[in-house]
Protein backbone atom coordinates (compact mmCIF):
# COMPACT_ATOMS: atom_id res chain seq x y z
CA UNK A 1 0.00 0.00 0.00
CA UNK A 2 1.64 3.42 -0.92
CA UNK A 3 1.91 6.13 1.23
CA UNK A 4 -0.78 8.13 -0.02
CA UNK A 5 -3.03 5.16 0.46
CA UNK A 6 -2.64 4.48 3.61
CA UNK A 7 -2.81 8.38 4.94
CA UNK A 8 -6.46 8.57 3.32
CA UNK A 9 -7.82 5.34 4.74
CA UNK A 10 -5.96 6.51 8.04
CA UNK A 11 -8.20 9.86 7.76
CA UNK A 12 -11.34 7.90 7.09
CA UNK A 13 -11.04 5.99 10.13
CA UNK A 14 -10.80 9.18 12.14
CA UNK A 15 -13.30 10.84 10.63
CA UNK A 16 -15.67 7.90 11.54
CA UNK A 17 -14.63 8.03 14.55
CA UNK A 18 -15.09 11.22 15.31
CA UNK A 19 -19.02 10.66 14.06
CA UNK A 20 -19.32 7.52 16.34
CA UNK A 21 -18.16 9.75 19.45
CA UNK A 22 -20.21 12.57 17.93
CA UNK A 23 -17.07 14.62 17.63
CA UNK A 24 -18.10 16.92 14.65
CA UNK A 25 -18.50 20.50 14.07
CA UNK A 26 -21.43 19.83 12.08
CA UNK A 27 -24.64 22.37 12.64
CA UNK A 28 -26.73 20.46 15.22
CA UNK A 29 -29.77 19.56 12.84
CA UNK A 30 -26.87 17.09 10.80
CA UNK A 31 -26.24 15.41 14.14
CA UNK A 32 -29.94 15.16 14.72
CA UNK A 33 -30.17 13.55 11.83
CA UNK A 34 -27.17 10.82 12.16
CA UNK A 35 -28.85 10.07 15.40
CA UNK A 36 -31.92 9.30 13.79
CA UNK A 37 -34.35 11.71 15.32
CA UNK A 38 -37.38 13.17 13.35
CA UNK A 39 -36.78 16.59 15.04
CA UNK A 40 -37.67 19.54 13.59
CA UNK A 41 -33.71 20.13 12.50
CA UNK A 42 -33.77 16.85 11.03
CA UNK A 43 -36.88 17.45 9.06
CA UNK A 44 -35.26 20.72 8.33
CA UNK A 45 -32.37 19.32 6.85
CA UNK A 46 -33.84 16.86 4.48
CA UNK A 47 -35.76 20.12 3.44
CA UNK A 48 -32.81 22.23 2.73
CA UNK A 49 -30.59 19.23 1.05
CA UNK A 50 -33.45 18.32 -1.21
CA UNK A 51 -34.35 22.02 -2.03
CA UNK A 52 -30.76 23.29 -3.31
CA UNK A 53 -29.77 19.33 -4.80
CA UNK A 54 -33.23 19.59 -7.05
CA UNK A 55 -34.38 23.26 -7.53
CA UNK A 56 -30.78 24.65 -7.35
CA UNK A 57 -28.65 21.61 -9.15
CA UNK A 58 -26.38 21.64 -6.15
CA UNK A 59 -23.94 18.41 -6.70
CA UNK A 60 -23.91 16.07 -3.56
CA UNK A 61 -20.79 16.64 -2.71
CA UNK A 62 -21.09 20.05 -2.22
CA UNK A 63 -24.20 19.81 -0.22
CA UNK A 64 -21.71 17.09 1.73
CA UNK A 65 -19.20 20.61 2.30
CA UNK A 66 -21.94 23.08 3.00
CA UNK A 67 -23.33 20.59 5.85
CA UNK A 68 -20.65 19.23 7.29
CA UNK A 69 -21.69 15.32 6.12
CA UNK A 70 -20.61 12.90 3.85
CA UNK A 71 -21.63 11.76 0.44
CA UNK A 72 -23.14 8.85 1.69
CA UNK A 73 -25.17 10.66 4.25
CA UNK A 74 -26.01 13.34 2.23
CA UNK A 75 -27.46 10.67 -0.70
CA UNK A 76 -29.56 8.99 2.17
CA UNK A 77 -30.73 11.99 3.43
CA UNK A 78 -31.90 13.06 -0.41
CA UNK A 79 -33.66 8.97 -0.94
CA UNK A 80 -35.62 9.69 2.91
CA UNK A 81 -36.89 13.09 1.46
CA UNK A 82 -38.15 11.32 -1.36
CA UNK A 83 -39.81 8.58 0.23
CA UNK A 84 -41.77 10.65 3.48
CA UNK A 85 -43.19 12.57 0.48
CA UNK A 86 -41.10 15.94 1.24
CA UNK A 87 -39.18 15.53 -2.88
CA UNK A 88 -42.31 14.71 -5.56
CA UNK A 89 -41.24 13.34 -8.77
CA UNK A 90 -43.26 14.60 -11.78
CA UNK A 91 -42.70 13.11 -15.14
CA UNK A 92 -44.69 15.46 -18.10
CA UNK A 93 -44.45 13.87 -21.16
CA UNK A 94 -45.51 16.42 -23.80
CA UNK A 95 -47.17 14.17 -26.21
CA UNK A 96 -49.74 13.22 -23.72
CA UNK A 97 -52.21 15.61 -24.14
CA UNK A 98 -51.34 16.76 -27.49
CA UNK A 99 -50.98 19.75 -28.96
CA UNK A 100 -54.27 22.41 -28.86
CA UNK A 101 -55.07 24.21 -31.53
CA UNK A 102 -57.71 26.60 -30.00
CA UNK A 103 -57.48 29.45 -32.59
CA UNK A 104 -57.68 26.89 -35.62
CA UNK A 105 -60.79 25.46 -33.45
CA UNK A 106 -62.41 28.82 -33.02
CA UNK A 107 -61.89 29.37 -37.01
CA UNK A 108 -63.20 26.07 -38.10
CA UNK A 109 -66.00 26.64 -35.68
CA UNK A 110 -65.97 23.24 -33.36
CA UNK A 111 -64.95 22.39 -30.07
CA UNK A 112 -61.35 21.75 -30.25
CA UNK A 113 -58.57 20.93 -32.54
CA UNK A 114 -55.71 18.28 -30.91
CA UNK A 115 -52.65 17.51 -33.02
CA UNK A 116 -51.60 14.26 -31.87
CA UNK A 117 -47.25 13.94 -31.85
CA UNK A 118 -46.39 10.61 -31.82
CA UNK A 119 -44.07 8.86 -29.40
CA UNK A 120 -40.69 7.61 -30.12
CA UNK A 121 -41.42 4.21 -32.43
CA UNK A 122 -45.27 4.90 -32.36
CA UNK A 123 -47.32 4.66 -35.45
CA UNK A 124 -49.18 8.08 -36.32
CA UNK A 125 -52.53 6.32 -36.48
CA UNK A 126 -51.87 4.82 -33.02
CA UNK A 127 -51.15 8.11 -31.96
CA UNK A 128 -54.41 9.89 -33.05
CA UNK A 129 -56.41 7.06 -31.47
CA UNK A 130 -54.36 7.82 -28.28
CA UNK A 131 -55.53 11.31 -28.09
CA UNK A 132 -59.02 9.98 -29.72
CA UNK A 133 -58.82 7.71 -26.54
CA UNK A 134 -58.30 10.60 -23.98
CA UNK A 135 -61.15 12.61 -25.18
CA UNK A 136 -63.56 10.26 -25.37
CA UNK A 137 -63.12 9.62 -21.80
CA UNK A 138 -63.29 12.92 -20.92
CA UNK A 139 -66.57 13.38 -22.16
CA UNK A 140 -67.84 10.03 -21.59
CA UNK A 141 -69.99 9.40 -18.55
CA UNK A 142 -71.01 6.18 -16.53
CA UNK A 143 -74.44 4.92 -17.82
CA UNK A 144 -73.74 6.91 -21.11
CA UNK A 145 -73.77 5.61 -24.64
CA UNK A 146 -70.76 5.49 -27.02
CA UNK A 147 -70.98 5.37 -30.38
CA UNK A 148 -67.94 3.42 -32.47
CA UNK A 149 -66.94 3.64 -36.42
CA UNK A 150 -64.37 0.95 -37.20
CA UNK A 151 -61.58 2.73 -39.03
CA UNK A 152 -57.80 1.97 -39.65
CA UNK A 153 -57.24 4.48 -37.05
CA UNK A 154 -60.05 3.29 -34.27
CA UNK A 155 -58.76 0.12 -34.53
CA UNK A 156 -55.90 1.49 -32.15
CA UNK A 157 -58.45 2.71 -29.57
CA UNK A 158 -58.60 -0.79 -26.82
CA UNK A 159 -54.40 -0.38 -27.13
CA UNK A 160 -55.17 3.11 -25.51
CA UNK A 161 -57.80 2.83 -23.57
CA UNK A 162 -56.96 0.88 -20.00
CA UNK A 163 -60.68 1.47 -18.93
CA UNK A 164 -63.74 2.77 -19.48
CA UNK A 165 -66.49 4.14 -17.67
CA UNK A 166 -69.76 1.53 -17.28
CA UNK A 167 -71.40 2.63 -20.77
CA UNK A 168 -73.44 1.08 -23.94
CA UNK A 169 -71.58 0.42 -26.88
CA UNK A 170 -73.27 1.66 -30.41
CA UNK A 171 -71.38 0.23 -33.83
CA UNK A 172 -72.11 3.16 -36.09
CA UNK A 173 -71.69 1.33 -39.27
CA UNK A 174 -71.64 -2.02 -41.18
CA UNK A 175 -67.95 -4.04 -40.79
CA UNK A 176 -65.43 -3.23 -43.89
CA UNK A 177 -62.83 -4.79 -44.88
CA UNK A 178 -59.66 -2.94 -46.49
CA UNK A 179 -55.79 -4.16 -47.36
CA UNK A 180 -54.45 -6.23 -44.16
CA UNK A 181 -57.74 -5.91 -42.53
CA UNK A 182 -60.87 -8.47 -42.23
CA UNK A 183 -64.19 -7.41 -41.59
CA UNK A 184 -63.90 -9.31 -38.41
CA UNK A 185 -61.66 -6.67 -36.91
CA UNK A 186 -64.88 -4.44 -37.10
CA UNK A 187 -66.41 -6.53 -35.32
CA UNK A 188 -64.43 -6.89 -32.78
CA UNK A 189 -63.26 -3.66 -31.91
CA UNK A 190 -66.99 -3.15 -30.67
CA UNK A 191 -66.96 -6.27 -28.73
CA UNK A 192 -63.87 -5.28 -27.24
CA UNK A 193 -64.70 -1.65 -26.05
CA UNK A 194 -67.47 -3.35 -24.98
CA UNK A 195 -65.76 -5.91 -22.66
CA UNK A 196 -64.06 -2.93 -21.31
CA UNK A 197 -67.82 -0.70 -20.49
CA UNK A 198 -69.28 -3.62 -19.05
CA UNK A 199 -72.10 -1.96 -20.60
CA UNK A 200 -74.55 -3.38 -23.52
CA UNK A 201 -73.10 -3.70 -26.90
CA UNK A 202 -75.01 -3.51 -30.25
CA UNK A 203 -73.41 -4.86 -32.86
CA UNK A 204 -74.16 -4.16 -36.44
CA UNK A 205 -74.02 -7.43 -38.31
CA UNK A 206 -74.00 -5.92 -41.92
CA UNK A 207 -71.77 -4.84 -44.61
CA UNK A 208 -70.94 -0.57 -44.90
CA UNK A 209 -72.45 -0.75 -47.89
CA UNK A 210 -74.49 -3.52 -50.84
CA UNK A 211 -75.35 -4.21 -54.04
CA UNK A 212 -78.50 -2.67 -54.22
CA UNK A 213 -81.26 0.18 -52.25
CA UNK A 214 -83.85 -3.24 -51.96
CA UNK A 215 -80.69 -5.52 -50.60
CA UNK A 216 -80.07 -2.70 -48.18
CA UNK A 217 -83.74 -1.94 -47.58
CA UNK A 218 -83.87 -5.55 -46.70
CA UNK A 219 -81.18 -5.87 -43.83
CA UNK A 220 -82.40 -2.61 -41.81
CA UNK A 221 -85.61 -4.62 -41.48
CA UNK A 222 -83.82 -7.25 -40.27
CA UNK A 223 -84.24 -7.10 -36.17
CA UNK A 224 -80.99 -7.12 -34.74
CA UNK A 225 -79.63 -4.27 -37.54
CA UNK A 226 -82.99 -2.15 -36.72
CA UNK A 227 -82.33 -2.16 -33.00
CA UNK A 228 -78.68 -0.98 -33.43
CA UNK A 229 -79.89 1.39 -35.85
CA UNK A 230 -82.18 2.83 -34.04
CA UNK A 231 -79.79 2.31 -30.77
CA UNK A 232 -77.62 5.42 -32.33
CA UNK A 233 -80.73 7.76 -31.65
CA UNK A 234 -79.82 8.07 -27.74
CA UNK A 235 -75.41 8.62 -28.08
CA UNK A 236 -73.96 10.44 -25.55
CA UNK A 237 -70.40 10.70 -27.49
CA UNK A 238 -69.56 8.73 -30.87
CA UNK A 239 -65.39 8.22 -32.25
CA UNK A 240 -65.42 8.33 -35.87
CA UNK A 241 -63.08 8.64 -38.48
CA UNK A 242 -63.25 11.03 -41.48
CA UNK A 243 -61.69 9.95 -44.94
CA UNK A 244 -61.30 12.26 -47.51
CA UNK A 245 -63.17 11.44 -51.05
CA UNK A 246 -59.72 10.11 -53.01
CA UNK A 247 -58.78 6.53 -53.60
CA UNK A 248 -57.12 4.99 -50.52
CA UNK A 249 -58.51 7.75 -48.57
CA UNK A 250 -62.20 6.53 -47.97
CA UNK A 251 -63.03 2.97 -46.98
CA UNK A 252 -66.18 3.44 -48.98
CA UNK A 253 -64.74 4.92 -52.16
CA UNK A 254 -63.27 1.61 -52.91
CA UNK A 255 -66.85 -0.16 -52.62
CA UNK A 256 -68.37 2.35 -55.31
CA UNK A 257 -67.95 1.93 -58.85
CA UNK A 258 -65.83 3.71 -61.37
CA UNK A 259 -68.52 6.43 -62.18
CA UNK A 260 -70.12 7.06 -59.11
CA UNK A 261 -66.86 7.61 -57.31
CA UNK A 262 -66.61 10.36 -60.57
CA UNK A 263 -70.21 12.01 -60.09
CA UNK A 264 -68.94 12.25 -56.81
CA UNK A 265 -66.13 14.41 -57.27
CA UNK A 266 -67.96 16.09 -59.64
CA UNK A 267 -70.56 17.14 -57.42
CA UNK A 268 -67.60 18.37 -55.10
CA UNK A 269 -67.49 15.82 -52.54
CA UNK A 270 -64.28 16.80 -50.04
CA UNK A 271 -65.31 14.36 -47.40
CA UNK A 272 -66.93 10.93 -46.37
CA UNK A 273 -67.87 10.00 -42.71
CA UNK A 274 -69.00 6.63 -41.82
CA UNK A 275 -70.76 6.30 -45.66
CA UNK A 276 -72.29 9.74 -45.65
CA UNK A 277 -70.74 11.92 -48.02
CA UNK A 278 -69.68 15.32 -47.46
CA UNK A 279 -69.34 18.49 -50.08
CA UNK A 280 -66.40 21.37 -49.62
CA UNK A 281 -69.09 23.41 -47.54
CA UNK A 282 -69.79 20.83 -45.37
CA UNK A 283 -73.06 19.91 -47.01
CA UNK A 284 -74.63 16.08 -47.25
CA UNK A 285 -74.51 14.98 -50.42
CA UNK A 286 -77.73 13.15 -51.07
CA UNK A 287 -77.37 10.42 -54.09
CA UNK A 288 -78.31 6.84 -54.92
CA UNK A 289 -75.41 5.61 -52.84
CA UNK A 290 -76.95 6.71 -49.77
CA UNK A 291 -79.96 3.90 -50.13
CA UNK A 292 -77.37 1.25 -50.17
CA UNK A 293 -75.45 2.71 -46.97
CA UNK A 294 -76.32 0.56 -43.97
CA UNK A 295 -75.42 2.66 -40.68
CA UNK A 296 -75.71 5.86 -38.30
CA UNK A 297 -77.46 8.82 -39.96
CA UNK A 298 -76.34 12.57 -39.92
CA UNK A 299 -79.14 13.20 -37.72
CA UNK A 300 -77.73 11.16 -34.94
CA UNK A 301 -74.39 12.26 -35.18
CA UNK A 302 -75.49 15.56 -34.59
CA UNK A 303 -77.01 15.06 -31.06
CA UNK A 304 -73.88 13.63 -29.99
CA UNK A 305 -70.29 14.87 -29.10
CA UNK A 306 -68.62 13.54 -32.19
CA UNK A 307 -64.61 13.13 -31.78
CA UNK A 308 -63.55 12.46 -35.51
CA UNK A 309 -59.93 11.05 -36.58
CA UNK A 310 -58.40 12.59 -39.26
CA UNK A 311 -55.01 11.24 -40.76
CA UNK A 312 -55.30 11.76 -44.09
CA UNK A 313 -52.42 14.06 -44.72
CA UNK A 314 -52.36 15.96 -48.09
CA UNK A 315 -56.69 16.66 -47.71
CA UNK A 316 -57.06 19.57 -45.47
CA UNK A 317 -60.29 20.26 -47.72
CA UNK A 318 -61.80 16.81 -45.72
CA UNK A 319 -61.46 18.64 -42.51
CA UNK A 320 -63.05 21.42 -43.65
CA UNK A 321 -66.14 19.63 -44.94
CA UNK A 322 -66.26 17.88 -42.11
CA UNK A 323 -65.97 20.85 -39.92
CA UNK A 324 -68.45 22.62 -41.55
CA UNK A 325 -71.10 19.85 -41.34
CA UNK A 326 -71.86 20.16 -37.59
CA UNK A 327 -71.60 16.64 -37.47
CA UNK A 328 -67.89 16.69 -35.14
CA UNK A 329 -66.92 18.84 -32.34
CA UNK A 330 -63.32 17.56 -31.68
CA UNK A 331 -60.92 16.92 -34.19
CA UNK A 332 -57.98 15.21 -33.89
CA UNK A 333 -55.26 15.64 -36.57
CA UNK A 334 -51.77 14.46 -37.19
CA UNK A 335 -49.04 17.06 -37.22
CA UNK A 336 -48.72 17.82 -41.29
CA UNK A 337 -52.45 17.81 -41.66
CA UNK A 338 -52.64 20.87 -39.28
CA UNK A 339 -50.48 23.14 -40.94
CA UNK A 340 -51.91 22.19 -44.47
CA UNK A 341 -55.68 22.99 -42.74
CA UNK A 342 -53.61 26.43 -41.46
CA UNK A 343 -52.45 27.16 -44.68
CA UNK A 344 -55.68 26.70 -46.72
CA UNK A 345 -57.61 28.73 -44.02
CA UNK A 346 -55.43 31.12 -45.31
Amino acid sequence: MDEQTAARKADTRAGTADVRAGKTDAPAGAADVRAGGDAPDAIALKVALASEHHLEGVPKIELARRHGLSRFQVARLLDEARAEGIVRIEVVDPTAAGRDLSPLAERLGISSVTVAVARPGEAPRAAIARQVAGLLLRHLREGGRLGVAWSRTLMHLPAALDALPAADIVQLVGPVSTAGHSTAQSSALVHELGARSGGQVWALPTPLIVDSPQVAASLRSMEEVRTALDAADGLDVATVSVGAWADGASTLWSRLRPAEQQRALDAGVAAEICGILLGESGAVWHSAVEDRVIGVRPDQLRRARVIAAIPAVGHPEAVLAAARSGLVDDIVLAPGLAEQVEALLG
